[in-house]
C-alpha cells in the first residue's frame, strides 16, 4: 500500500505547507477528494435510486424464472436495457473510494512514522542535553514536537484514553522499517529511537513531560495485533496522560451506521431473503470495522475517516433532496404534456 500514499503524499505536503496542522489538512484534502468525486457519486445515487424503483419487477422476474437461468439473465438484461440502468454505475464510487481509503491509510502511516522517528530523536537529543548539563527536567523551548487538533494532544498517536501523548516506554515501533530515499526513516534512525525508547533513565526525563510515566502497559492479544493498552497509574492523571478521549472511533462507529442507513441498497423486497440479510449484517459489520481501525490507528487517519464519513453524510442528504425536487419537477412537466 506505500506506493498508493506515496500519491497521495504530495498533495498533504502541499496543504499541510498552507495549513500548518496535520488535523486541518486532512481535513482539507478529504473535501477535495469528496468534490472531485461527486459527479460520480450524484450518478450512482440516481442508479441505486432507479434499481430500488424496479426492485419489484426484477423479484417478480426471481419468482417467475428461478428455474432458468439463462432467460432470467436475458430478462434481466432486457429490464436494464428498458429502464436505462447500469448495475455497476452504483457500485463505481465505491471501487474508487476503496483505493483512497487505502491510499490514506499508507500516506499517514508513512507521516506518523516519520513524525513519531523525528519526534523521539529530537527528544533523545533534548535528554541527552539535559543529563549532559546535569539538568532535573529536558527543555523544550527549541523544540516543538507535538502536533495537536483539538482535544487530541498527538495526531500522530491514536486518538484514546489508553494511548500516551508519545510512545510509550516498551514501545519498540516495529511496525516502523527503513525506506529507501527517505531521510527520517532510514535504518540508524529508527535504530536510535528503539534504543532510546529502551533507555528507562534517559526516555523517563522526555516522559516525565508528557506525563507518559503516570501510563502502565497491558499488553493485549486482538484478533492478530498485539495492542498495548495504557492506562494512567492514577485516574487524576487520566487527562493528562492520555493522548486522546477516544472520541474519533466513536464519531467513526455512528457516523458510519447513519451513512450507511442513508444509502440506498439495491437488494430484494423479501426481508428474509439472502441479498437483505447480508445488507442487514454490512450496515452493522462497517460501523464496528470503522470503530476497531480508528481506535488502532493514529488519529490523523481516524480524522479521514470521520470527515468523509461527515462530508458523506451531509452529501447525500443534499443530492437527495436535489434528486426528489428534480423528479417531482419532470413529474409535473410530464403530467402538464
Amino acid at each position: 500500500m506505500d506506493w498508493l500514499g506515496s500519491l497521495f503524499r504530495p498533495i498533504l505536503d502541499a496543504i499541510y505547507y498552507i495549513v500548518p496542522n496535520y488535523g486541518w489538512a486532512v481535513v482539507i484534502f478529504t473535501v477535495l477528494v469528496k468534490l472531485v468525486l461527486l459527479p460520480l457519486d450524484i450518478k450512482s445515487k440516481r442508479s441505486m435510486k432507479r434499481m430500488a424503483a424496479v426492485q419489484p419487477k426484477m423479484d417478480a422476474l426471481n419468482k417467475k424464472y428461478a428455474n432458468d437461468k439463462e432467460k432470467l439473465n436475458k430478462k434481466m438484461m432486457e429490464l436494464y436495457q428498458k429502464e436505462k440502468i447500469s448495475p455497476m454505475s452504483g457500485c463505481l464510487p465505491l471501487l474508487i473510494q476503496m483505493p483512497l481509503l487505502f491510499g490514506m491509510f499508507a500516506a499517514m502511516r508513512i507521516v506518523a512514522n516519520e513524525e513519531n522517528v523525528r519526534m523521539l530523536l529530537e527528544l533523545k537529543a533534548a535528554a541527552e542535553a539535559a543529563v549532559k548539563a546535569g539538568a532535573a527536567q529536558i527543555d523544550l523551548s527549541a523544540i516543538d514536537p507535538l502536533q495537536s487538533w483539538f482535544w487530541i494532544k498527538n495526531v500522530f498517536q491514536p486518538d484514546s484514553f489508553m494511548s500516551t501523548i508519545i510512545p510509550a516506554f516498551g514501545d519498540q515501533l516495529m511496525g516502523v522499517y527503513a525506506m529507501a530515499g527517505n531521510e527520517i526513516l532510514t535504518q540508524a534512525n529508527i535504530d536510535a529511537v528503539r534504543a532510546f525508547l529502551s533507555d528507562a533513565e534517559l526516555y523517563s526525563k522526555c516522559a516525565s513531560v508528557f506525563a507518559t510515566d503516570q501510563m502502565v502497559n497491558y499488553p493485549v492479544f486482538m484478533l492478530i495485533t498485539t495492542v498495548n493498552i495504557v492506562l494512567p497509574s492514577s485516574w487524576s492523571g487520566l487527562f493528562t496522560a492520555a493522548n486522546g478521549l477516544f472520541l474519533l472511533p466513536l464519531l467513526a462507529a455512528g457516523s458510519q451506521l447513519l451513512a450507511t442507513k442513508l444509502t440506498p441498497t439495491a437488494g430484494s423486497t423479501d426481508p428474509n431473503s439472502p441479498t437483505a440479510s447480508t445488507n442487514k449484517f454490512m450496515m452493522y459489520f462497517f460501523p464496528i470495522f470503522s470503530l476497531w481501525i480508528c481506535a488502532t490507528s493514529n488519529a490523523a487517519f481516524s480524522i479521514y475517516w470521520v470527515a468523509s464519513n461527515v462530508i458523506q453524510i451531509i452529501q447525500t442528504i443534499v443530492v437527495n433532496k436535489w434528486m426528489d425536487a428534480e423528479d417531482k419537477k419532470a413529474a409535473l412537466q410530464k403530467e402538464g404534456e
